[in-house]
């Protein structure tokens, strides 16, 4: 089951604690796998979903009578200076007579699970459905599933030569790219064996062993690179040709088209399809197992790199329902279930990168569930790999990728745990505060103030124990990938749970009791919006490049709900906004013809607006 604490950590802090018997047996389990650092700051890790996911009742400081103790508190340490040793007391802080965010996992599971649900209380279309919309666009049940975009026949699969073709020499500098700008944010690969496999190739040709590889002999080389070669390498390939370095800083006055042309030289978007197309020609005839499974995972991610979400969910979808298969599978066998650490390791991985993307397509689009969240999976956090907990694995002669693009696999997984707890966060915002979306919002403001507290203050607790590796607050990462997308989620979430205090005041009369109380909330709320949208980096291409278009459908769509009703102050900024959101929907839409068609239905309430003003 996913796990959104509630129940308490799974592992206990304290590693001299006794605990119950069931606790005591699931640590002896859990020591079988991990080595001892890993053990640590699984420790850690476990009280902190305790700490953001329940109603926050500890923060994890260092035991003052240890030697090794700190003056600050550790949430996240350094994976690499960990004491296994180094103890870890509790803390108390103030804790609500009745939590009003306490939700139990079933609960939240049973509301994630509903028909339609959760994208009815997130998604762009769900604002079109407000009443102050009436009448000026037509019902839209889903911009992608009734977009004619996803036709059969997408551009990865059109035959052919498609730029550069596989090449064997483009497999170093490409897997620098993979690794440095794609992998960083999807450590779903163990990275010493994608190394290895790099190095085997670039010293051997892409005749690579092992069950993954499939070798054909044939004399024509370009067909024979394409068919040897890992399935995994081929997807990375291909998404490296389409990764860039991150810049904060776009020229919003050019064109969507200039901006276009100067990323050019880092994008080869058509050897990118042809390394695609090689990968999926060989993709079937893999048998279910993890490496299918990242094989799956990792075409979902090229997808959303080109912008074709649905494609990306077929792929994230089977990803899901093999993981679970599997999963099931080894939990009927009752004569062993013990498995390698490295594979146990790979399988957390896959397991919640599957479970943070389907959730994140769920919330935009009205997508049923696979049911991988019902599996009763122990583990609530990933581990680190070795190479981030014992110094003796750093020093391996696998440094063929780092002479010049250095992934930082620490900051990496720091993002990697963070993203994976804002994710169940922002799960039971959902199930608690979007249970009956609107008609909840009008009929029971009281509560949702509660609510929007409560969260407002679990955000707080996430966000201010984000690790200095990749801390937005620190101004040396202005320019850091990884942190000023963690304080874009952070404003994202209070954006959202602010949203049901504008619709109340957009859709209920002045004189309603709480409408004077909800004013300042439903400010808030478009305060943020303004704030996020021009914090869009909607120039940059990566996996989240389709999602953070859509946001900006939805919160241009708030902003006009707002401009059009006259109830509430527009705040400062709130047209230069605007241009941002429909300067970065139309920077996209040739390229996703839903968004194009939400460009348009943009185009037309601004239209009927400027009629009325």
């Amino acid at each position: 089951m996913f796990n959104y604490g509630g129940a308490g950590p799974a592992l206990q802090a304290d590693t001299e604690g006794s605990g119950s018997q069931g606790n005591g047996n699931k640590r002896q389990r859990t020591a079988a796998i991990y080595d001892p650092a890993s053990l640590t700051i699984l420790d850690r890790l476990n009280h902190v979903v305790s700490l953001l996911e329940s109603r926050p009742s500890a923060v994890l400081v260092n035991d003052p009578q240890s030697p090794n103790s700190l003056q600050e508190t550790a949430v996240y340490p350094n994976l690499s200076n960990l004491s296994v040793d180094q103890h870890l007391r509790i803390a108390p802080v103030r804790i609500p007579d009745e939590p009003t965010t306490h939700v139990s996992d079933e609960d939240v599971l049973q509301a994630l699970d509903l028909p339609g649900f959760p994208s009815s209380a997130n998604s762009c279309e769900s604002i079109l459905r407000w009443p102050i919309f009436e009448g000026l666009v037509f019902d839209v049940h889903s911009f992608v599933l009734e977009s004619e975009s996803n036709s059969e026949t997408s551009r990865s699969e059109i035959g052919g030569s498609l730029g550069r073709g596989v090449q064997e020499d483009d497999f170093i500098p490409l897997s620098k790219k993979f690794l440095a700008y794609v992998h960083v944010k999807n450590p779903i690969l163990d990275v010493r064996d994608y190394k290895a496999k790099v190095r085997d190739a670039a010293e051997n040709g892409p005749g690579w062993d092992g069950p993954s590889c499939l070798v054909v002999g044939v004399e024509d080389t370009k067909y024979a690179v394409e068919h040897r070669a890992d399935h995994s390498q081929l997807i990375s390939c291909a998404l490296a040709c389409l990764s860039a370095p991150f810049h904060s800083e776009v020229d919003i006055n050019g064109t969507p088209e200039s901006t276009r042309s100067s990323t050019a030289a880092f994008l080869d978007p058509d050897t990118a399809a042809s390394y695609y197309l090689a990968a999926k020609k060989r993709l079937g005839l893999l048998q279910p197992s993890l490496l299918y499974i990242q094989c799956l995972f990792l075409c979902g991610v090229y997808e959303m790199y080109c912008l074709r979400p649905l494609q990306a969910w077929f792929h994230f979808n089977r990803a899901c329902v093999d993981l679970r298969n599997i999963l099931w599978t080894r939990s009927q066998n009752k004569s062993s279930n013990t498995i390698s650490r490295e594979k146990h390791r790979l399988e957390q991985r896959l397991y919640w990168s599957c479970v943070k993307s389907e959730y994140e397509l769920r919330c935009e689009i009205p997508l049923p569930p696979s049911g991988i969240t019902h599996c009763d999976y122990p583990d609530m956090f990933p581990s680190p790999p070795t190479e981030l907990t014992s110094p003796s694995a750093q020093n391996q002669p696998l440094d063929v990728l780092e002479d010049e693009i250095i992934p930082e696999e620490e900051k990496s997984w720091f993002y990697y745990l963070a993203e994976i707890s804002y994710r169940r966060i922002m799960n039971r915002a959902m199930a608690v505060m979007a249970r009956n979306v609107e008609q909840g919002w009008a009929h029971n403001i009281r509560d949702t103030m509660e609510q929007c507290r409560d969260f407002n203050e679990q955000i707080d607790i996430w966000y201010s124990h984000i690790p200095p590796q990749i801390d937005p607050k620190n101004e040396d990462h202005a320019n850091n990938e990884l942190a000023q997308f963690v304080k874009n989620r952070a404003i994202a979430f209070r954006e959202w749970i602010h949203r049901p205090f504008l619709f109340y005041i957009l859709h209920q009369p002045p004189n309603d009791p709480h409408y004077e109380q909800a004013m300042p909330l439903a400010q808030k709320c478009l305060e943020l919006c303004v704030k996020h949208l021009f914090r869009t980096y909607g120039h940059h291409r990566h996996h989240g490049t389709w999602y953070i278009a859509r946001a900006c459908v939805t919160r241009a769509l708030i902003l006009l709900a707002c401009a059009k009703s006259c109830r509430i102050p527009m705040p400062r900024g709130w047209k230069d906004a605007l241009e941002i959101a429909r300067w970065t929907i139309h920077r996209w839409s040739a390229e996703a013809p839903d968004l194009q068609w939400a460009e348009t239905v943009l185009k037309s309430i601004l239209g009927s607006l400027d009629k009325d003003s």
